[in-house]
């Protein structure tokens, strides 16, 4: 057993940015971040159960990028791009938390080394863009990528499919040990359909994930096991105001 003091994580986080819009028409908002952290604080399963105790790492580095241009009024039509890049890197040793076995054995003899963290999904975009046909009748169209975040199953992929199930141990790429870049249609058609005075009615149809793709957010996390994302749904929406 080894049992080491966990001591508070102290962090220097650093963000400049700028914006810039292009004829009243156009928006530009982007930044660069980073973030340190000493100590950095974590949890750490114990054995196979669902309970966890708070370890500590070295030290922890995420730095990164976002950028996104908006349209808020271009004819008929509005929207927004947007794109962010980040990377989360822990840095052996362990200096602080309860280990049994052999991941005291492990914790001791590993000084050095990185692997990802949790948070680490290098690219994701989003985009969504509305069009008004008349003032009372609009549609939109929405998406959202996201390349993967790392994957930390210590077991075999016969192991995986067994507990997990084939469809979801298909969209985890376990050469890279990361799941499989997820991705969402999504669309919605909204009128108004009453006005009168002080009254207004106004119904709005969604429909997200069109595609009906799987889409594995997670996989076998800590807590959470396996996060997926919903699959194709739908829904209508009725509102007054008065």
């Amino acid at each position: 057993m080894l049992r080491l003091p966990v001591q508070p994580s102290q962090g220097n986080y650093y963000e400049a940015g700028l914006t810039k819009g292009f004829a009243g028409r156009v928006k530009l908002d982007a930044k660069y971040f980073r973030r340190n952290a000493g100590n950095f604080a974590d949890d750490d399963q114990l054995l196979n159960t669902g309970v966890s105790f708070p370890i500590a790492f070295r030290k922890a580095a995420i730095y990164g990028a976002e950028g996104k241009i908006e349209i808020p009024h271009l004819g008929n039509l509005s929207g927004f791009v947007s794109y962010s890049y980040m990377v989360s890197s822990t840095f052996l040793p362990v200096t602080g938390g309860l280990f049994l076995g052999d991941d005291a054995a492990n914790a001791l003899s590993t000084a050095t080394g990185r692997f990802w963290g949790s948070q680490d999904q290098r690219n994701t975009a989003r985009t969504r863009f509305r069009y008004l046909f008349t003032p009372r009748l609009w549609a939109a169209v929405g998406a959202e990528y996201g390349s993967g975040l790392p994957v930390e199953f210590q077991g075999t992929i016969e192991q995986a499919t067994a507990q997990y199930g084939a469809q979801i141990v298909d969209r985890v790429n376990f050469t890279r040990n990361r799941v499989k870049p997820s991705f969402s249609l999504d669309g919605s058609l909204g009128a108004e359909v009453w006005k009168h005075d002080a009254l207004t009615v106004r119904i709005q149809a969604d429909v997200a994930n069109l595609t009906d793709r799987l889409n594995v957010i997670d996989f076998a996390g800590l807590f959470s096991g396996n996060a997926v994302a919903p699959p194709r749904s739908f829904a209508v929406r009725l509102e007054t105001s008065f």
